[in-house]
């Protein structure tokens, strides 16, 4: 488990030869503004850093942070990100005008009420998925599958490709096959396992998809442990600033762990840590059924929006 310091000199070693294009989905707060932050501060400026998000002031003002160089290129794309249709047109307008996606770092997320949660109340998104999985689970999972072809651009030429989803690493559970997208088993007991272990699988599918294409492309899963966001409700974060990581270390976390790890699959603790098999639950027939599942929806929602079929292979 590296220290803080530790942490920090390797993310200040980092040096691209060319400048890097970032994408942070969920960049304009929290875990994901703190690496945002972390990696422009560590590149010098020397890159091309998108946020996406729904909060342009926000992504704005976070923007404003940031060094500047004669290379710098950064941007806001709106994005409501609960919805897979959205997914699929930011995604496309991404395509049509970038060279390459070096980095992604995927954080959108919510904090749902627990006592919908203990009742097994679900909040449905307009496509009929619960929007807290809508959001860290499907949408996530879009757009990584949308913009493979764009990292695999990047390794391509020799440079890194690499991605880093945020979400619980290590605390996964088994899959109810009987009720992918817990339409039925909702509650505070199955959703966090449930789509943890849903994330593992499809970064593991990911994984062996573009290795089969283009060695050494890392899909990473983290855990970021306690960190002070504002998704703490406001009378709690006193607490949380003094007990929880803040989002500036925690950044320096994150990019850590995005720029390290051998290639393929990887699921990390709090500290860049690797897990092994810490909470595993899947194999080849969870891969499996999850991907099925994962891409029966996608299609659904696709369809439903008069859009084409998700076209993309893995």
């Amino acid at each position: 488990m590296p220290s803080l310091a530790t942490v920090r000199q390797s993310n200040a070693n980092f040096s691209p030869p060319t400048p890097p294009v970032a994408i942070f989905l969920g960049g304009t707060s929290g875990i994901g503004q703190g690496t945002a932050q972390a990696f422009a501060r560590h590149t010098k400026g020397n890159a091309h850093i998108i946020i996406i998000g729904r909060n342009r002031v926000a992504a704005e003002a976070i923007v404003e942070t940031f060094p500047k160089a004669p290379g710098s290129k950064y941007e806001f794309v709106y994005c409501d990100a609960s919805l897979i249709r959205n997914v699929a047109q930011t995604t496309s307008a991404l395509i049509s005008r970038l060279p390459k996606v070096n980095y992604m770092v995927l954080t959108s997320g919510g904090l749902p009420s627990l006592w919908d949660m203990v009742r097994g109340v679900q909040h449905p998104t307009e496509e009929g998925l619960d929007n807290l999985l809508a959001i860290v689970y499907y949408a996530r999972t879009k757009f990584i599958l949308d913009l493979l072809p764009l990292l695999q651009k990047a390794k391509d030429a020799g440079e890194d490709s690499r991605v880093l989803t945020v979400a619980a690493a290590g605390h996964g559970g088994p899959i109810n096959y009987n009720d992918m997208g817990l339409k039925k088993t909702y509650s505070v007991r199955t959703v966090r396992p449930t789509m943890v272990t849903y994330v593992d699988m499809a970064m593991e599918t990911f994984s062996q998809s573009l290795a089969l294409r283009v060695p050494g492309a890392t899909f990473t899963h983290i855990y970021p442990g306690a960190v002070s966001t504002p998704l703490f409700p406001r009378w709690t974060r006193p607490l949380a600033d003094l007990l929880a990581t803040s989002i500036d270390d925690c950044g320096e976390y994150m990019l850590y762990a995005l720029l390290n790890g051998g290639e393929g699959a990887q699921r990390k603790g709090e500290h860049g840590d690797d897990l092994g098999p810490e909470s595993y639950h899947g194999g080849d027939e969870v891969r499996d059924r999850v991907w099925t599942h994962t891409m029966e929806v996608f299609d659904r929602a696709l369809v439903a929006a008069g859009s084409a079929k998700s076209g993309v292979n893995v």
